[in-house]
C-alpha cells in the first residue's frame, strides 16, 4: 500500500503516477521494468518514489488493486462469482466478468498477460497479502458450503476452506512449473482441487478428532 505521503500529494499528481505505472507495466513483465525506468517515465525524483512507496512491489501491487476493484464492484452489481471448483474456474474470470475486461484500459496486458509472466514469488505474495483474508475473497462462490452433506464444523470456516484452495495453485508451482509443463500442471491442480472438494463433502467431526 502507498505511504501517507502519496495521498497527500494533489490529485493531478497522484493520478499522473497511476496512469504512467499502468502504461509501462502494460509494455512489459514486472520482472523487465526497473525502478529507474519507472521514475524516469514518472518525472519524479528517485527519493520521491520511495516517499510514495516502498518498492516496486508496492507500486505493482497497488496498481493490480484497481483492477480488482472493479472486478470485485462487477461482482457486487451482478451478483457473479468465481467458482473455484469448477473445471474451468481458469477461464472464468475473463468470461464471467466480460465488462470490467474489456472496458478497463490496459485489463488484459496487466492482470492477465504481465502477472502471468511474473515471478512466481510476485504472484504468491499477492495472493497471500491481497487475497487470502481479504476483501477479495467476497469474489468467490461459496455455494458448495451449503450442500446438505457438508459438515456444519467445515461450513463455519468456508471462508477458511477456500483460502486453502486459492492457496493450491501457489503451492503447487513448488513441485510443478506451470509455464514449462502446463499439461502436468494441470492435471496436478485438479487433483489437488478434487481431493479438497472430496474432503469438503464427506469430512465428519465425529470422525477425527479436532485440535
Amino acid at each position: 500500500m502507498p505511504k501517507t505521503t502519496f495521498f497527500n500529494l494533489p490529485e493531478e499528481k497522484r493520478e499522473r503516477i497511476i496512469q504512467t505505472a499502468m502504461e509501462e507495466f502494460s509494455k512489459a513483465p514486472y520482472q523487465d521494468i526497473s525502478i529507474n525506468h519507472l521514475i524516469k517515465c514518472m518525472n519524479i525524483p528517485t527519493g520521491s518514489f520511495y516517499q510514495y512507496f516502498e518498492d516496486k512491489k508496492d507500486l505493482y501491487f497497488y496498481i493490480l488493486s484497481f483492477y480488482m476493484d472493479d472486478t470485485l464492484e462487477e461482482s457486487i452489481q451482478s451478483g457473479k462469482k468465481l467458482d473455484l471448483f469448477h473445471n474451468q474456474q481458469k477461464q472464468q474470470i475473463v468470461t464471467i466478468f466480460n465488462e470490467t475486461h474489456s472496458q478497463t484500459k490496459n485489463y488484459q496486458a496487466i492482470c492477465v498477460d504481465n502477472f502471468n509472466q511474473a515471478p512466481q514469488k510476485i504472484k504468491r505474495d499477492w495472493i497471500f497479502e491481497n487475497m487470502i483474508g481479504g476483501k477479495y475473497m467476497a469474489l468467490y462462490d461459496y455455494g458448495i458450503f451449503e450442500r446438505d452433506e457438508v459438515d456444519p464444523a467445515v461450513k463455519d470456516a468456508k471462508y477458511l476452506m477456500m483460502a486453502l484452495a486459492m492457496a493450491v495453485p501457489n503451492i503447487l508451482q513448488c513441485f510443478c512449473d506451470r509455464n514449462e509443463d502446463t499439461d502436468k500442471y494441470r492435471q496436478l491442480y485438479r487433483l489437488c482441487m478434487n481431493v479438497i472438494q472430496t474432503g469438503i463433502l464427506k469430512f465428519r467431526t465425529d470422525e477425527i478428532e479436532l485440535l
